[in-house]
């Protein structure tokens, strides 16, 4: 999430550059400016297309993670050994959120139930968690995450939660 959100920051500083840039080539007129022009606009149309790219990627994000039914922590990167005892000194936290409509993987993110893919299989065994999704009538993709099977109460909560919002109804496999 940190990192889509530098290049967020990264692409709107980069508009503003070439717009700055753009301006002072206009108002300066020095020779030849009209072909530092063509390339000015080609790097600020550049930037305009990644930088709402990005931001759609990070709005999805952010929905997945507030509506997320499931939170995986599969791993922790930290600086120094002695981090490992000290939650606060973490450099950073890998996490795996799972909505009805979308994985967040980092910063890949699967979608489905929008844009013609469709969640169709989900499967929770005692150490793992499965989705099958793709478009129809084509090819079924499938993603299996590491997860240990929760209380009954917590299973109970995430297959309403799946069979509520998608439709599916998840799979228990033993």
């Amino acid at each position: 999430m940190k990192r889509i959100t530098f290049l967020v920051r990264a692409f709107l500083a980069a508009v503003i550059i070439c717009v700055a840039v753009f301006a002072a080539a206009l108002a300066l007129r020095f020779p030849r400016w009209e072909y530092c022009a063509v390339f000015i606009l080609m790097g600020l149309t550049l930037a305009i297309v990644l930088f709402f790219t990005t931001r759609k990627k990070l709005m999805t994000a952010k929905a997945i993670m507030d509506s997320a039914v499931i939170c995986i922590q599969p791993a922790v990167v930290c600086g120094r050994p002695e981090a490992y005892k000290e939650e606060e000194e973490l450099s950073e936290n890998f996490g795996i959120y799972v909505s009805c409509f979308g994985i967040l993987l980092g910063t890949k993110i699967i979608r489905f139930n929008q844009d013609g893919i469709w969640l169709k299989t989900v499967e929770i065994g005692q150490d793992y968690i499965s989705f099958g999704y793709g478009a129809r009538g084509e090819e079924l993709h499938i993603i299996r995450l590491l997860y240990s099977r929760p209380g009954e109460d917590a299973l109970a909560r995430i297959i309403e939660n799946f069979r509520k919002e998608t439709g599916v109804v998840p799979v228990i496999a033993d």
